[in-house]
């Protein structure tokens, strides 16, 4: 027989079970020491900043996971532009520590038959979003562990779930949940036929180095999928003058470091901060003088 102290010892463990088991699984995620994730949430959205969903997604993360740090990468993605978002997305994410997960929305088959996913790198990063290509870069760039489809109902946001905002009713709650320490495998079915674009990686050609646009900046700066390692392959030297095909436009250009290394106004090729070729006008437009942009084919070679 229990003493009555014990008796109610016995009860008050049996209600915390009880409550314990009413708060999983969030309250029944891994401790920091056992999860992979890091509790860090960053965003890469086309939603702009005047609308309310930026906030309205970051509620929900702090509903879920109010101890979450929550990063703004940016929300000013062309919008329905998967090609500049996959870009920005994976430029950033390279910067991140192991762990953190990410939010991806560009998403213009919203509400379709369109799976959302998550993608589990090899170096430990979580993106979570559609399933449209707009993780093809990252999986290039970091390796791929495994791809997930979201099914698992307790990883998204309570009640009906939105046909237009899937942002906040599944996106953000999973990524939010993963970075809680829950495990990622729990979300939904492992899937290997997911969407990926058509991205054929640089490559030189005898004297040519061939790629293409993936990236223009707001000054109009153009910046290729052709990295410093393919360069220095080619022995481009400082000063050298080469040619530069961009679309149907072919313009000398001079192979430097930086936009002031040449005249204003003179066109320009130097390696960028992300280890890419950039083309540039220094104090102009790049791609307005190309007349090109994302997508456009690239190539360079030694005027000689």
């Amino acid at each position: 027989m229990l003493s009555r102290k014990g008796h109610l010892r016995a009860v008050v463990l049996l209600a915390m079970a009880a409550l314990l088991t009413a708060l999983a699984p969030a309250a029944l995620a891994q401790s920091p020491a056992q999860r992979v994730s890091n509790g860090i949430v960053a965003f890469v959205t086309d939603w702009g900043e005047r609308d309310f969903y930026v906030g309205a997604a970051k509620g929900v993360a702090l509903s879920i996971f109010p101890e979450v740090t929550l990063v703004d990468i940016s929300h000013y993605v062309e919008p329905y532009d998967i090609m500049e978002g996959a870009v920005t997305l994976m430029l950033a994410a390279r910067e991140f520590p192991s762990g953190t997960t990410f939010v991806a929305v560009v998403d213009p088959g919203v509400g379709t038959e369109r799976r959302p996913i998550v993608v589990h790198t090899e170096n430990d990063l979580f993106f979570v979003g559609p399933d449209n290509g707009l993780f093809t870069l990252v999986m290039q760039e970091f390796g791929v562990k495994n791809v997930y489809h979201i099914t698992n109902p307790s990883f998204m946001r309570p009640g009906k779930i939105s046909y237009s905002f899937h942002g906040r009713d599944i996106f953000t709650p999973t990524a939010t949940h993963i970075a809680a320490g829950r495990p990622v495998a729990d979300v939904g079915p492992a899937i290997d036929d997911y969407i990926v674009m058509d991205i054929q990686p640089a490559r030189r050609e005898g004297d040519a180095l061939l790629g293409e646009i993936i990236f223009v900046d707001v000054y109009g700066n153009m910046q290729a999928n052709i990295d410093v390692k393919l360069v220095d392959e080619l022995g481009l030297a400082f000063g050298d003058e080469v040619w530069v095909t961009v679309g149907d436009t072919r313009i000398l250009s001079k192979f430097v470091n930086t936009y002031g290394d040449v005249p204003v106004g003179d066109d320009l090729v130097f390696i960028a901060s992300t280890d890419l070729v950039e083309i540039s006008v220094n104090f102009g437009n790049a791609a307005e003088r190309f007349g090109a942009g994302i997508g456009a084919p690239v190539r360079i070679e030694p005027a000689r």
